[in-house]
């Protein structure tokens, strides 16, 4: 049986390398394989965390911050670098992206539409 909707879920550990730098190698070839199965017909979803990670390489910083703001800061800087190297390489296989952010209370919600 083939499944026609695929969650995919990554992370820091997916997206960079131990030093914190970005393994574009291995996002490209994330991007290829799921722009492949989506022209196959299936419905992609891609839950990409690991922003604050990114954030961490892009500055160089050895060690994961404490405070919740500095976390913001990176996640914030994070997440641009995370969504444009999405926009870049799955344009290259005519696909689109689009960022969707949730909330605890969206999440809980009774009211899902």
């Amino acid at each position: 049986m083939k499944a026609n909707r695929i969650v995919i879920k990554v992370g820091t550990s997916t997206l960079t390398y131990q030093n914190g730098k970005i393994n574009y190698r291995r996002i490209e070839a994330l991007c290829k394989v799921l722009s492949d199965l989506q022209n196959q017909g299936r419905d992609i979803i891609l839950v990409s965390s690991g922003a604050i990670g990114v954030g961490m390489g892009k500055l160089g910083l050895p060690a994961r911050p404490d405070t919740t703001r500095e976390k913001q800061a990176l996640a914030a800087l994070g997440q641009c670098e995370l969504m444009y190297m999405y926009d870049k390489l799955f344009g290259e296989y005519n696909h689109m992206v689009a960022q969707v952010l949730l909330t605890r209370d969206a999440v809980d919600s009774k009211h899902k539409k």
